[in-house]
């Protein structure tokens, strides 16, 4: 399955079969967006460029913004989700968001470049909205849903790096593998989560990075992307994980496994109720994109 021709970068059929279920991004995907953005580009700045890019039109409608995430409808009925750091909010206040009033009606094209703030609240705002923009240009969602491990191609020699405490996926993973370092800043204390000063010591070791979405909002992808380079598989998933290839590929991603929200209405209900992403699974469907690494230069 291929996505659609449209005003994102559509990429086109794959060399390598990807597993069923998941959609395929070939390594010329998105050529003319490479073009324009620079690989020294920030991630963050490379999502609000791409996206600006596709000129959009719409406003925000409804915006929600909960204890666990925060949703985005655009006037073009499109829903997004992002992450809300909740460990990274200031405590000693009750206005979390100076501008709170103003958001919905706002241009699109407006809450896009809030991602770049550093705060958390107005920052996932942002990334939610570039990702009900990007949920614009995706196919419908896949009948099924292929385990993690055959997308990534896990063998029991694999040393695995996640960034982000993903229980269910541990449990899946773990019996699998010979090693599994998990790292997760807000849970510093849970057992079994490696301190984060050692992931200049691991992360280069690791044979497979899987690397939660959140890390674009706290501004550190770009230091893991620039710690996991010889990784075989590199994977940025959950809510928030923005399905736009062309940002992605070039940084060294070869696999996108995101959302698709299938009942917006639900879920803007679900978010303002505190919901998270046990709450995500009867109004959501999995996405996997699979990417092909670029050839990297000699």
């Amino acid at each position: 399955m291929s996505l659609p021709n449209s005003s994102w970068p559509a990429p086109s059929s794959s060399s390598t079969k990807p597993a069923s279920g998941s959609v395929s991004a070939s390594q010329n995907d998105g050529q003319h967006n490479r073009m324009m953005m620079k690989k020294t580009t920030t991630t963050s700045e490379a999502l609000i460029e791409a996206t600006l890019a596709t000129n959009p039109q719409e406003h925000l409608t409804d915006v929600r913004i909960g204890l666990g995430y925060t949703a985005i409808q655009l006037s073009s009925g499109h829903c997004g989700l992002a992450c809300l750091l909740r460990h990274k909010l200031d405590q000693d206040t009750c206005s979390l968001l100076d501008h709170a009033g103003t958001l919905t009606g706002m241009k699109a094209s407006h809450a896009v470049p809030l991602l770049r703030t550093p705060n958390v609240v107005t920052a996932s705002v942002g990334l939610a909205t570039i990702n009900a923009l990007a949920a614009k240009h995706l196919p419908p969602p896949p009948s099924d849903d292929p385990p993690l491990s055959d997308l990534l191609h896990l063998t029991p020699d694999d040393r695995i790096a996640m960034i982000g405490h993903i229980e269910p996926i541990i449990q899946h993973i773990k019996p699998r593998v010979t090693h599994l370092w998990v790292f997760d800043e807000a849970k510093t204390h849970m057992p079994g989560i490696i301190p984060l000063h050692r992931q200049p010591e691991l992360l280069p070791q690791c044979t497979v990075a899987i690397l939660s979405a959140t890390s674009i909002l706290n501004h550190t992808i770009d230091a893991l992307f620039a710690m996991t380079t010889q990784a075989r598989e590199i994977c940025l998933m959950g809510p928030s994980t923005p399905l736009i290839p062309a940002v992605f590929q070039p940084r060294g991603v070869t696999l996108l496994a995101g959302r698709q929200i299938t009942n917006a209405s639900k879920l803007l209900q679900v978010v303002s109720e505190a919901g998270g992403t046990r709450r995500f699974k009867k109004i959501t469907k999995k996405v996997n994109i699979v990417l092909t690494p670029e050839p990297k230069k000699t």
